[in-house]
């Protein structure tokens, strides 16, 4: 720090202050300055820090390996999935009920191209994920089905059903062809 000079050393300071990457001498001298009103110093920290809120929405999104989990629990002292209690589908029992955790089943491709269905119960329970630009075929409901949609849209005849929308079709129903232009995600349940 001490080769710079002036705003350049200034600017340096707020951006390594904004980090938390400052030495603790230099830290306290900023925060001094900071504190007396230094319009330069506050206002380059201002956009310093705005600047680094937007840091972790630039990292892609990765999902962890599974080991990483099992290790983090084993650490804090939670039972880690493998072992705990399954039932007959392989989910975690809870108590009375039953917890299937995101990792505890693997997405399998549908007979649609871009559709791909993730077993939760059986196969009466289960979440489908659908690309975008993509069809599933018109069918029958031999068992009543009840439809969440997660994420995005999917469409049939002159119905949409958006995220947070609810499609409940009764036994014996017929479903037109299922549509969706931006992708989607939906929880469906058969009873």
């Amino acid at each position: 720090m001490r080769n710079k000079t002036g705003a350049t050393q200034v600017e340096s300071e707020a951006a390594l202050y904004a980090l938390g990457a400052l030495p603790s001498a230099d830290a306290d001298k900023f925060r001094q300055r900071v504190a007396a009103g230094c319009s330069l110093c506050t206002g380059l920290l201002a956009d310093c820090e705005r600047a680094v809120s937007y840091l972790p929405l630039t990292a892609p999104e990765i999902e962890p390996p599974p080991s990483l989990r099992a290790r983090l629990m084993d650490r804090i002292g939670a039972p880690a999935p493998s072992k705990q209690s399954r039932d007959s589908d392989g989910a975690v029992a809870a108590g009375q009920g039953t917890l299937v955790r995101a990792n505890d089943t693997e997405w399998v491709d549908a007979p649609a191209p871009g559709v791909q269905y993730k077993p939760l119960r059986g196969s009466k329970t289960m979440l489908v994920r659908m690309a975008p630009n993509t069809w599933l075929p018109e069918h029958d409901h031999k068992f009543a089905e009840q439809c969440l949609v997660l994420e995005g849209s999917i469409q049939s005849d002159d119905m949409t059903a958006h995220a947070g929308d609810y499609v409940f079709m009764p036994a014996g129903s017929h479903h037109s062809a299922l549509y969706s232009a931006t992708g989607a995600t939906f929880l469906i349940a058969y009873s």
